[in-house]
């Protein structure tokens, strides 16, 4: 008489059931193989999105390389983050960075569309911080500027101090450059247009734009990265341009005839943000209270050509390597700190709108 069992005397339902749960484990196994190694569980591994160069170099040594030797944590380099990128990380799970630093813009562009893990304060710490050094789920590490840099051979020495200065080109004819991304123009484009400090938002993107049209004639080269525009002013390609402070400085440090112009300069905050979904985001925020440390900040910030802007970094500087810094309060009248969440509201459309307008 027959009982449905198996040689084994299993019954026949919980064979099937094994059977299922092994083809289930072979599936998963294949499935885990076939992902890149980058979203595997690597339980000591941070990805950072870097940006080369200097920065690269200066994060190394304060901020990478000190926090594995405190944490066991390898700390792995990407790059190429964008927006879309950051986006198709939430959406897919497979992510090519954890963490990287953006402008305030780019948080609240990256906040409206829920791209960022929420700050972690039970391992960052409440009141750890200060307060206006937390933008949204962003945390300020440092900051940077845009500056007018010009040739001192071409111009007199002081002749132009200001972005009207700037865009005039018959008072200073020559070619110029300016950054190809908007976020490093617009601000630029409508104080050149007679737009007050204090009336610069809401953004008016068609002063914006009725003001580029003005210059674009004299732009010769729309930059992208710091070391190109360093290489055009030093090659004496353009005259003049906006310039990221650091690559002005080391232009001058280099003994190019160049000024830089600390009045009407943009400040950037620049933040950490942590890429939403990264099954790395406690290691993040780790990091990330690592890299605010005073004395990390300010030796990164020395190394980078950066300024700090937590005041207790200031305590390991010196008043000569403060003197190439954005955040030194001797520049804090010619300093324009953008109003993050009102660029952000309108950066994606600007930025398409200005996309097109260079291939007008």
């Amino acid at each position: 008489m027959s009982n449905s069992t198996t040689n084994n005397d299993k019954p026949a339902a919980a064979v099937d059931t094994q059977r299922r749960n092994v083809l289930r484990a072979g599936a998963a196994a294949a499935t885990a193989l076939a992902m890149p190694a980058i979203v595997r569980a690597d339980p000591k591994v941070l990805y950072v999105n870097s940006q080369g160069g200097t920065w690269e170099a200066a994060a190394r040594k304060n901020l990478f390389d000190p926090f594995t030797k405190a944490t066991g944590i390898e700390i792995k380099t990407a790059t190429g983050a964008s927006f879309a990128k950051l986006a198709l990380q939430a959406r897919t799970g497979v992510y090519e960075f954890d963490i990287e630093t953006v402008g305030a813009p780019n948080v609240i562009q990256a906040m409206n569309a829920n791209l960022l893990e929420p700050i972690n304060y039970s391992v960052l710490g409440h009141g750890s911080v200060p307060s206006n050094l937390i933008l949204e789920n962003a945390v300020c590490n440092h900051a940077y500027s845009t500056n007018i840099c010009f040739n001192t051979k071409k111009y007199a020495p002081g002749s132009i101090k200001t972005w009207k200065d700037f865009w005039d080109q018959q008072r200073f004819p020559g070619p110029r450059s300016l950054g190809r991304e908007l976020s490093q123009t617009i601000v630029f484009a409508l104080l050149a247009d007679g737009v007050p400090r204090d009336k610069l938002y809401p953004i008016d993107l068609d002063r914006v734009f009725h003001s580029l049209d003005k210059i674009k004639n004299s732009v010769r080269v729309w930059w992208t990265t710091g070391p190109q525009i360093r290489e055009l002013l030093g090659g004496g390609e353009v005259d003049m341009g906006s310039v990221w402070h650091a690559h002005g400085v080391a232009l001058r440090n280099s003994g190019a005839p160049v000024e830089i112009v600390w009045n009407e300069f943009t400040m950037d905050r620049t933040y950490w943000i942590v890429s939403k979904g990264t099954p790395r985001a406690d290691y993040a925020w780790e990091f990330i209270k690592f890299a605010l440390q005073p004395k990390n900040n300010a030796g990164f910030c020395v190394d980078g050509a950066y300024g700090p802007v937590n005041p207790a970094a200031f305590q390991y500087l010196t008043p000569e390597q403060t003197m190439n810094m954005p955040t030194n309060p001797k520049y804090a009248s010619g300093a324009i700190e953008y109003d993050g969440r009102q660029m952000g509201e309108v950066m994606t459309q600007a930025e398409r709108r200005f996309q097109r307008w260079l291939q007008q």
